[in-house]
């Protein structure tokens, strides 16, 4: 950073970002995790390119002590701008009438970041999902990064289930969300749509943090 840039002025971000920022400010790392308020999300995407990948769908749970709203949830689908056509549509699902009747990309980043305010985030292998949506942030609105604390329900059965020495070496087949579904007895819902892996993930989120907590893992700043 040079001088000059102590006199720049400073970036103004839209109401429903400074409001975003502000919400995350609130979360205390220090908090029980059963007065924490959740949400977890998934997306589907044309890559697993985190900077290049086009954001096909969008969903996001929400879940507190009084248990999952489901009835709060969102679910978006991406409308594809020009004549981009969509990419894999055996594995991502989104069909091209699907995309025709979506939302534009900054609504639904919009959307997603009003849902999330004052909330931990959860995701399986989060650091892809940070990534790409960060990506989007910088295209759309600017460099701006999640604010929010950040849970990985791969590591935390990593942690759960591996010693300390292992958590680096370990076999990643193992990790996936099939296998952790299967090994917590967890009939995942509507596989590879994005609001039926939000909501199966949020499942064995609440059985790993219950069985963390027996370990007295049972405030934010202990994950």
């Amino acid at each position: 950073m040079s001088w000059l840039d102590i006199f720049k002025p400073k970036k103004k971000w839209p109401s429903f970002i400074e409001h975003y920022i502000q919400s995350c400010k609130s979360i205390k790392k220090t908090s029980p995790l059963d007065e924490l308020r959740f949400v977890c999300f998934d997306s589907e995407s044309t890559s697993l390119e985190p900077s290049t990948a086009r954001l096909l769908s969008l969903a996001a749970v929400s879940i507190t002590k009084e248990g999952i709203d489901v009835n709060s949830a969102l679910d978006c689908f991406v409308h594809w701008a020009g004549d981009a056509k969509p990419e894999n549509v055996e594995i991502h699902g989104v069909t091209n009438q699907q995309s025709k009747e979506g939302m534009e990309p900054e609504e639904v980043i919009k959307l997603f970041l009003q849902y999330i305010e004052g909330a931990v985030l959860i995701a399986h292998n989060i650091s892809f999902d940070k990534a790409m949506f960060e990506a989007i942030f910088k295209k759309y609105f600017g460099p701006l990064k999640l604010k929010n604390p950040l849970l990985d329900t791969a590591r935390m059965a990593i942690r759960l289930e591996l010693a300390p020495m292992e958590r680096n070496n370990y076999n990643s087949d193992d990790y996936t969300l099939d296998a952790l579904f299967d090994r917590y007895g967890i009939l995942p819902v509507e596989r590879h749509s994005a609001l039926g892996d939000a909501y199966s993930t949020e499942l064995l989120f609440m059985k790993l943090k219950d069985k963390l907590k027996v370990r007295g893992v049972i405030k934010l700043n202990l994950f």
